[in-house]
């Protein structure tokens, strides 16, 4: 486990500096600097961890313009962890310069009390419905008085209210059991995006499992940890294990790639957590070794893309499953998308951020999906869903985005 404030040149000299990974980097992509590839930002931190430099502006700026996608760990042929430095680091910058008081607020006060977050989900998703939204957005004032806070209004879901799966529930396998699976509901997928949980749930039913959803878990803490609260997040980590009986059960199930990640990662955070890691399973990852496949017999008519989350296919190496699912329902006209490995640019609250840069590659990533010619995109992240759906109306392109588990449910017998 890599510890803030302490070398690690280890993982520096894994880096041979070949510069394979420079045209998989979104920032080194539309930037050109070397300062903003991966190569660059690895040479900061070493030079940082020998004393060579500081903590300058500058240096943090080449820090958080990262968006953690991990593509540059997919492209390195000598197994970098980049993504272990790079969140490292950020914490090692937050002890120095303390993180923006509103990350602390809602990463350390908000994120990890479920309760809280399902108030908060609530506020934003009535300030929408009420109408509210569309009179602050007629008026213009927000963009004249708060340029900054109207970027974020803007990006903000189009989520309805919608029930997610109880905590402290249990939902009893169809036919013959297979076996016993966990699932974890997150804090986005079980507040803003329920139906997505629960359509997840009754194909793991289907698929013959039995499934329980643990009371005491809460939020996963990627964005803390993205965000350098590395203290708050090895907190959540604990607490998640523990809510966890992981020796009884076949698999603990996620079904948002950016969580799924992060949980995956727990030991990196702390002790004890190997055997918890160690079931983690994307529910793609899982179902496509199931007997789902004869249960898919509604046809459904359209010319469907995959788009690969990142934290999926670079931080779990899932690539080939959730094709493998989609392909299988009836009716569907698979479409693979040019560049569908790289990032959209959302990278939790990046485009909030960065909102710049996260834009242009937003805007890269929708010229491939126009070409594409699709009318559903899939994609297994709430990150992902929301920036894809901005990114639809930003371009004028009619485009449905939903979860993979939406479509596999839609075809259900």
């Amino acid at each position: 486990m890599v510890k803030e404030g302490t070398k690690h040149p280890e993982l520096y000299l894994d880096c041979v500096h070949c510069g394979l990974c420079l045209p998989s980097c979104p920032t080194y992509r539309v930037l050109g600097t070397e300062m903003d590839s991966p190569r660059g930002r690895i040479y900061l931190m070493r030079a940082y961890d020998e004393g060579r430099t500081k903590i300058t502006e500058s240096f943090v700026e080449h820090m958080f313009r990262c968006l953690d996608c991990r593509a540059c760990e997919t492209a390195c042929p000598s197994g970098v962890h980049f993504g272990e430095m790079m969140e490292s680091m950020r914490a090692e910058i937050v002890t120095e310069r303390s993180a923006h008081w509103l990350s602390r607020l809602v990463l350390k006060h908000v994120f990890p009390y479920p309760w809280r977050f399902d108030l908060a989900s609530r506020a934003l998703q009535l300030y929408r419905q009420s109408g509210f939204q569309g009179f602050v957005r007629s008026t213009g004032l927000l963009e004249r008085l708060a340029p900054k806070v109207a970027m974020a209004e803007a990006l903000m879901p189009e989520a309805e209210i919608e029930s997610g799966v109880a905590l402290e529930s249990f939902h009893r396998a169809e036919g013959r059991k297979q076996g016993t699976v966990a699932f974890f509901t997150g804090c986005v997928m079980n507040s803003m995006m329920g139906s997505i949980n629960q359509a997840s749930v009754r194909l793991l039913t289907a698929a013959g499992y039995d499934v329980v959803v643990p009371g005491n878990q809460i939020c996963c803490g990627a964005l803390a940890n993205h965000a350098g609260l590395r203290d708050t997040a090895r907190e959540m980590a604990g607490k998640n294990v523990s809510a966890f009986d992981a020796k009884d059960l076949d698999a603990i199930i996620i079904n948002a790639a950016g969580c799924g990640a992060m949980l995956k990662e727990y030991p990196v955070l702390i002790g004890g957590a190997e055997g918890f890691a160690s079931k983690v399973q994307d529910i793609s990852e899982f179902l496509a070794s199931t007997r789902i496949y004869d249960r898919l017999r509604i046809p459904i008519e359209r010319r469907v893309g995959y788009d690969d989350p990142c934290h999926l296919i670079h931080g779990q190496g899932v690539k080939a499953q959730p094709r493998m699912l989609l392909k299988s329902i009836p009716g569907i006209q698979f479409v693979e998308i040019e560049g569908a490995d790289q990032c959209c640019g959302s990278a939790g609250t990046y485009n909030i951020t960065q909102n710049e840069l996260s834009m242009e590659i937003l805007d890269r990533k929708m010229i491939s999906i126009r070409k594409a010619n699709i009318e559903i995109l899939a994609t297994g992240n709430p990150g992902c869903m929301f920036q894809f759906r901005y990114g639809a109306r930003r371009a004028g392109i009619s485009l449905e985005v939903v979860h993979p588990v939406e479509l596999l449910a839609r075809s259900l017998d």
